[in-house]
């Protein structure tokens, strides 16, 4: 299937105005921090600059990880799936789920409890593809305590090489269902990259089971330090299908399924997407960690 990408025909000054919402030092990160030896020699500042250590709460949710290990996966391919929510905190995030409000396609015009989901529909006479907990990470303990997780956050420290500073924290349902190519990249299941600062990693966990067939993530090993010059140049972000498939070849996708709890950390400048659920929906939770906040969060 080929993909159109609409935005291409954004005018420049459109894009950049946006990307200068959070700041102008946000707007030349966007801009440059897409090279690697301006990623690398901004790393090397932070690192000279001390920072004081996020702090911890309560006990580990995340089951014992080899953090060594863990890092030595993610500099090489860009990610590391052998993390494991405890059951505890699965069910505590699934509780908060199913009672806290979410709001179709993030549009707070469109809020609904999950169970309400095809009354929510009828009501808006359109089908969501998203359900998305605005403001979570204030009003779920368990997120909280999960942001501040030791292990993510000596995964993030040995990753950065210096302090790690919490981005954001997410909670959303992705919705079983047909898609167009238009809805699919709105709804981040189009292949993009991810520029949240000069190093970036996030943690992904699955709330729900997930399989082929339930919308799993989908990365392509080594893009977080190889792409072609056309991609890193252009203000515009996401790539086809096709396209990545010429560039990197198929035996560099992995596609990551597991059950519920099944984690994953992933240095989201490398390509990823998320596949469109066809037979149930999919609940997902991530965590963002980067070397400095630009305040694009607002919602987490």
């Amino acid at each position: 299937m080929v993909m159109n990408f609409p935005e291409l025909s954004v005018p420049f000054y459109s894009r950049a105005r946006h990307y200068m919402r959070p700041g102008p030092g946000h707007f030349l990160m966007y801009i440059f921090g897409r090279f690697r030896v301006v990623r690398s020699f901004m790393v090397w500042i932070y690192r000279q600059s001390p920072a004081t250590p996020l702090p911890t709460f309560g006990p580990a949710f995340v089951e014992d990880v080899e953090v060594d290990g863990a890092v030595r996966e993610i500099r090489q391919h860009g990610f590391f799936s052998g993390l494991q929510l405890s059951n505890e905190v699965v069910e505590q995030l699934r509780t908060f789920s199913s009672f806290a409000t979410c709001f179709g396609d993030g549009k707070v015009d469109f809020p609904f409890r999950y169970a309400d989901k095809p009354f929510a529909e009828q009501q808006a006479t359109r089908t969501f593809r998203l359900g998305k907990y605005h403001h979570a990470l204030r009003t779920c303990p368990a997120l909280q305590a999960l942001a501040s997780d030791p292990k993510l956050l000596a995964i993030a420290r040995a990753y950065f090489g210096c302090e790690p500073v919490l981005l954001g924290a997410r909670l959303w349902w992705s919705f079983a269902g047909p898609a167009d190519p238009r809805e699919q990249m709105a709804a981040g299941q189009g292949y993009h990259y991810d520029i949240d600062g000069y190093r970036g990693l996030t943690f992904f966990f699955y709330l729900t089971d997930v399989e082929s067939s339930n919308g799993p993530h989908v990365y392509i090993r080594g893009s977080h330090v190889n792409k072609p010059l056309k991609h890193l140049v252009s203000m515009y972000k996401g790539r086809s299908d096709a396209q990545i498939d010429k560039f990197y070849g198929r035996e560099r996708q992995v596609i990551l399924c597991g059950p519920a709890g099944f984690g994953f950390a992933e240095d989201t400048f490398g390509f990823h997407k998320g596949l469109s659920p066809e037979n149930s929906d999919r609940l997902m939770v991530q965590v963002r960690y980067g070397l400095h906040d630009y305040g694009t969060g607002r919602n987490d």
